[in-house]
């Protein structure tokens, strides 16, 4: 796995300050009630999902590679000391853990599944996640649909061009943040894709930083991550493509699988 942040997890709620990224909290919050139970979130990021669920009364396992992203994690959970004791933050990496217990719901929000791109590592996970469901315990992944996301041709995919999507002020520090990404090329061969996200930072001192982090996705189609998951011994019982619980051919592939 190489998508760590970890030269911008300090900036990656930038753009969450303006209620981006909220449309699946309602989603998780529900199944998580029908759950009744531990919660384990595989790439739990700085929180945006764990902390949602915190709130709600839920206990929460939040496991991450990236150390700086915990490090942002953990701030916010001592700003929020009311709910601190209900989450709990693991450094480990999702393709490979053993946490000798079980857990009524496991989740890989957003995309973080796709981190995952050799086989091993995405069989190893899924084996790892199996195990560490309860009976009755439930596993939600969500990747993009690449037929809804992409081009027409994923030969245009890759693009020398940085494109901004993203500008805003860092409220810790008072930084105006501009953030491009760039799709940097494709190995359409094992379906990985490698963009990179740019942070151009000016300081209110005037002083200037371009912080810069590559990251590698793997990308499915439905049949093809179906087989996948299938293969780890899990069943879907609930395909959607948003949410709001769309039907499946959507801009997303969500998958709830049991045992």
């Amino acid at each position: 796995m190489k998508n760590l942040f970890r030269n911008s997890a300090w900036l990656y709620d930038v753009e969450r300050d303006n209620d981006h990224l909220t449309a699946d909290i309602p989603f998780y919050i529900e199944y998580a009630r029908e759950q009744s139970g531990e919660i384990l979130e595989l790439g739990c990021g700085t929180g945006r999902v764990a902390l949602a669920l915190a709130k709600e009364g839920f206990n929460v396992t939040g496991l991450d590679l990236s150390q700086q992203m915990l490090d942002v994690f953990q701030e916010k959970l001592v700003d929020n000391p009311s709910i601190a004791g209900k989450v709990e933050l693991i450094h480990g990496n999702m393709a490979d853990f053993s946490l000798g217990r079980r857990f009524a719901l496991i989740m890989a929000p957003f995309r973080v599944f796709q981190c995952l791109t050799s086989n091993d590592d995405i069989a190893s996970s899924l084996k790892c996640i199996r195990e560490h469901l309860t009976d009755d315990g439930i596993f939600i992944v969500n990747v993009f649909n690449p037929k809804i996301t992409a081009n027409e041709s994923w030969d245009s995919w890759d693009s020398p061009d940085e494109i901004i999507d993203f500008e805003g002020i860092d409220k810790k520090t008072g930084a105006h943040v501009i953030r491009k990404h760039c799709k940097e090329r494709i190995d359409m061969a094992n379906q990985v894709i490698y963009p990179y996200f740019v942070h151009q930072v000016t300081y209110p001192d005037g002083r200037a930083e371009r912080i810069v982090d590559h990251l590698q996705l793997k990308y499915y189609y439905r049949h093809q991550l179906r087989a996948v998951v299938e293969a780890a011994g899990l069943t879907i019982t609930e395909e959607y493509s948003w949410y709001d619980k769309t039907p499946p051919g959507g801009r997303e592939i969500i998958f709830v699988c049991r045992k």
